[in-house]
């Protein structure tokens, strides 16, 4: 088997979807994909009975038109109106109609409780809700405080006395004639969609990004992600996030190529077995917790050792042109559906010897890098893959600058360009803290540039621990070395805590490390000793103090990260002391 080559989809659609130049919104994508690929399957998804269905360029196409006619004839042109619900096509559909057209989408966890809920809906001012059924007595109680809200419709079951998609979807093809949506004029810099952060670390804000910041985008995931032709991939993030249905979903569809979207993220390693895909999107977490499958099977069965044996006999080969990994790793494989070429992954800084793992084994991990207020995409490692630490160069249509380096390098990134926010919603002040005049969006993420223009994440600026020294550390790079020491462990989080024995007092750096497996929790003289073994590494004021196991994992946010404001402010006495 030969190499498979890779090109950036801006070069594969130079031709097609971007003859005419860049896309200006994501109706316009939708008018040409129906030019290019019109009965080219383009989303899928599983039915009741767990059999494939399929939506065809022109399928897309046609019910987002008679959904955006079905939802004006309900009173809903201009309006605000949020989406909760698990993920489908039917989602896909409506985020898209929505935000080209009919108002202002706001896509929301569905996971999240009904107080968060009502908190966000009230500050996006909506209007209206789609949402799955399962959700509705979630959505009573919210509505009790939330008065504004004055419509509800169904995604995916009809509910007696409550609107149905299914009934807005063929009252607006009944309108096809006299179509109000279908020729609507779209302002490309109004609002579009409300994005919220995460809040992990604060209140959380609306991202306020219009049609051309979504266009934008798209663009920048088609001159930045590398693909081999004829690929299909898996949707499972959660819809609400930026990454998944702006960067992951609309750039699929502007490529004309197959996404097969998974309802929920549970059913994930079942469906991926029926779906087969070739890319899957995923955050650092799933990929760690892939790879230490992969590696602890191995070990399980005695294979470790064949398995490193055929990872060095590839590499030579491929040095050649020649790739063998998917005869030699079938195995491997085969729980992910045995077509598996390409993961990319973003959300959070990717331990790099996951990166290189992953690649060796043959499944190609891009490590993009992005947030929010960007669109979200800042940059891929598709042309960087050598370097594992990086997550690549700026994409072409951007521009990146570090604000006050220290003698390093080393200092805030800053983003500008087409598809950067101009701010956040109904919210001046947060929005003068980090748009900045020129047009530069502050990341509050630390990072160094190198003279070939590659980004080098040192970590979340507000995540830094700042020593009373003076000295900085970036935690996020410390637990990257002790997942990598320690393979087992479920959960790696650093911190700094206070630390009280007797009349004595201070700080110490702690490693909270939580591990699923009882028996291996139990060896903490193994974990300690992988410890010590990282802090020689390391320059002393680095180096690891204190160690919690907890007995059960930490609280995560819906993109899976550890929730480090929940982290505790004192020791807690029953760790173990690293030095």
């Amino acid at each position: 088997m030969k190499k498979t080559k890779y090109l950036s989809e801006r070069q594969m659609q130079a031709d097609k979807m971007l003859r005419d130049g860049d896309f200006s919104s994501i109706r316009e994508i939708l008018d040409r994909l129906v030019t290019f690929y019109p009965s080219s399957p383009i989303l899928a998804g599983l039915d009741r009975k767990k059999e494939i269905f399929t939506y065809s360029s022109t399928e897309l196409r046609e019910e987002v038109m008679n959904l955006g006619d079905g939802l004006i004839k309900a009173g809903l042109k201009d309006k605000h109106i949020a989406i909760i619900a698990d993920n489908s096509c039917r989602y896909v559909i409506a985020d898209i109609c929505i935000s080209s057209g009919v108002g202002v989408v706001t896509p929301l966890d569905v996971e999240a409780p009904a107080g968060l809920l009502s908190e966000l809906l009230y500050k996006c001012d909506a209007d209206a809700l789609l949402c799955s059924a399962r959700c509705l007595d979630k959505i009573a109680e919210i509505r009790k405080s939330n008065p504004r809200i004055n419509s509800v419709i169904t995604l995916d079951r009809k509910v007696d006395g409550i609107p149905y998609y299914e009934e807005l979807v063929a009252e607006g093809a009944a309108m096809k004639e006299n179509s109000i949506y279908r020729n609507i004029e779209l302002d490309l810099d109004a609002p579009a969609k409300i994005l919220f952060t995460s809040g992990t670390t604060g209140a959380n804000k609306g991202v306020v990004l219009s049609n051309a910041n979504l266009a934008a985008n798209a663009v920048n995931c088609m001159d930045a992600i590398l693909a081999g032709e004829g690929n299909t991939s898996m949707s499972i993030l959660p819809m609400h996030h930026a990454t998944e249905i702006n960067t992951h979903v609309t750039t699929r569809i502007a490529c004309g190529k197959l996404t097969y979207i998974n309802d929920n993220i549970r059913n994930m390693m079942t469906n991926i077995k029926i779906f087969k895909p070739d890319i899957i999107t995923i955050v650092p977490m799933i990929a760690n917790s892939f790879y230490k499958s992969i590696w602890a099977t191995a070990e399980k069965n005695g294979k470790a050792g064949k398995l490193r044996k055929g990872i060095r006999l590839c590499n030579l080969l491929r040095r050649f042109g020649i790739d063998r990994t998917h005869e030699m790793f079938s195995e491997i494989y085969a729980p992910f559906g045995g077509n598996l070429k390409m993961i990319v992954c973003g959300g959070a800084m990717l331990n790099p010897t996951v990166v290189k793992g992953m690649n060796d084994l043959g499944i190609r991990m891009e490590n993009g890098y992005g947030i929010t207020e960007c669109g979200p995409l800042i940059s891929m490692n598709s042309d960087t893959l050598g370097e594992y630490r990086s997550v690549g160069k700026p994409c072409p249509e951007l521009e990146a600058k570090i604000k006050d380096p220290d003698e390093n390098g080393i200092g805030e990134l800053c983003i500008r360009g087409r598809s950067v926010a101009k701010g956040y919603y109904k919210d001046p002040e947060a929005t003068a803290q980090v748009f900045g005049p020129d047009g530069f969006f502050n990341t509050g993420d630390s990072a160094r540039i190198d003279e070939k223009g590659r980004i080098f994440l040192m970590g979340r600026k507000k995540n830094t621990i700042i020593l009373e020294n003076g000295k900085n550390i970036c935690p996020e790079e410390l637990e990257n070395l002790l997942e990598t020491a320690i393979p087992h462990a479920t959960d790696v989080v650093v911190y700094q805590a206070d630390y009280r024995n007797g009349n004595s007092s201070g700080k110490m750096l702690c490693a909270g490390i939580f591990i699923e497996d009882e028996e291996k929790r139990k060896d903490v003289s193994a974990i300690r000793a992988s410890i010590i073994s990282v802090n020689g590494t390391l320059p002393e004021y680095k180096r690891i103090d204190y160690l919690e196991l907890p007995s059960k994992g930490y609280e995560k946010s819906s993109s899976r990260k550890i929730r480090r404001v929940s982290l505790p402010a004192e020791c807690s006495g029953e760790g173990i002391m690293i030095l």
